[in-house]
């Protein structure tokens, strides 16, 4: 039987194990990634410029004197274990998907994902391959490693990585390539891939927003932020369950420079504050109930202004919604009470936001009636 001061002992040890392999992958910087001849022959549409364009010759000559070098590196490392997680070999990762682009499942914010097989007695399983590729996109080689780090730390930290919407982690790999083995089939399917379509009903929308709010609310509830998140990066099966594979930034540090991160931030960090908390967490949550419920995809550009006009409009005509008017199954306080919860979470102040737990506490109880009338048969009788 696990105690109380069993858990808190392999969180300790978690720690320590995750400060040693920073230190050591900060020891040897990115350079023994960078320089890796597989860099060479990556797909033409993931290949760095350099190894592409006729001009670039003296460059090229330069990265494979520098490949000679790094040949013989030694990657030996210590701890073999994290948490409860094995290193691997690159010869066993190798192993598991031949990173070849047939396998490519689609790219992500650190590098790709890949199919992969791992084989255990006379079991077999399909699994996925997370890389941190030092090329293409090319982003602060030094901040991959520490991203590299963050989500070790997150998904062997027993506090967390058995909530049912993150992917579990299998083995992690720091041996030529930086790469994560996630112990999930990839379903096929990613919810950019269901956003638009009428196939992706009002309840399994719902479904998707409350399983994502429970994972931010458990990850906040133990200091952890998540940062942002893209509907890309969030995989779901046929009963509209959600697996979570891709991140922002994962840190339980907070004040802390974004600025290797591309696309939407929130307004505080646009502004130059360099601040990510919880409470980004609430606007990237916010973004993605808004795309949810208005069944498109918006610029984060333009969000704010759009959430207040359309509570403008709420409030001077009452038959304005951001909900979308094919989930005609959602009635007006119902599509009124989600209006004004994304607008609270994308509110330009950070500290007018709700926090994750009033998020999931309001779509709870939003979920918690009986059948509701149709919003235009609620409509007819103002």
């Amino acid at each position: 039987m696990t105690t109380t001061t069993d858990v808190e002992m392999s969180i300790d040890k978690q720690k320590k194990d995750i400060v040693i392999l920073r230190k050591k992958l900060m020891d040897w910087s990115f350079f023994p990634y960078l320089y890796q001849r597989f860099n060479k022959e990556e797909p033409i549409n993931w290949r760095n410029p350099m190894f592409i364009d006729y001009i670039a010759h003296q460059s090229l000559q330069s990265f494979y004197r520098a490949c000679k070098r790094f040949e013989s590196f030694d990657f030996s490392i210590e701890p073999t274990i994290v948490g409860k997680v094995k290193h691997c070999s690159y010869s066993d990762l190798d192993g598991i998907t031949n990173f070849k682009n047939p396998e490519v499942i689609q790219k992500t914010i650190s590098g790709r994902l890949f199919q992969g097989t791992i084989v255990e007695g006379s079991e077999k399983r399909s699994v996925i391959v997370k890389t941190w590729d030092f090329h293409l996109p090319m982003r602060d080689a030094l901040q991959c490693l520490t991203t590299f780090c963050d989500e070790i730390e997150l998904f062997t930290d027993e506090r967390v990585n058995m909530h049912p919407n993150l992917v579990k982690l299998y083995r992690y790999c720091c041996d030529t390539r930086l790469a994560l083995v996630f112990d999930e089939e990839f379903t096929g399917l990613v919810l950019s891939d269901v956003l638009l379509s009428d196939d992706f009903g009002w309840v399994e929308r719902m479904k998707v927003a409350t399983q994502l709010a429970d994972l931010y609310s458990c990850l906040h509830e133990n200091n952890i932020a998540l940062d942002r998140l893209i509907p890309a990066n969030i995989m779901i099966d046929k009963e509209f369950n959600i697996k979570v594979f891709d991140f922002g930034y994962v840190t339980n540090t907070f004040n802390v420079d974004d600025s290797f991160l591309d696309g939407a931030r929130a307004p505080e960090i646009l502004k130059g504050e360099r601040t990510r908390t919880m409470k980004s967490d609430v606007y990237y949550f916010g973004i993605l109930l808004l795309e949810l419920m208005a069944k498109r995809k918006f610029s984060f550009a333009h969000v704010c202004c759009c959430v207040q006009r359309s509570i403008a409009n709420v409030v001077k005509r009452g038959k304005k919604y951001l909900v979308h008017e094919c989930f005609t199954e959602v009635d007006y306080p119902t599509a009124l009470a989600i209006t004004l919860l994304v607008f609270l979470c994308t509110n330009f102040d950070p500290d007018k936001r709700p926090s994750m737990k009033d998020v999931i506490d309001t779509l709870n109880a939003m979920g918690m009636g009986g059948v509701k009338r149709k919003r235009d048969e609620y409509d007819a009788e103002q």
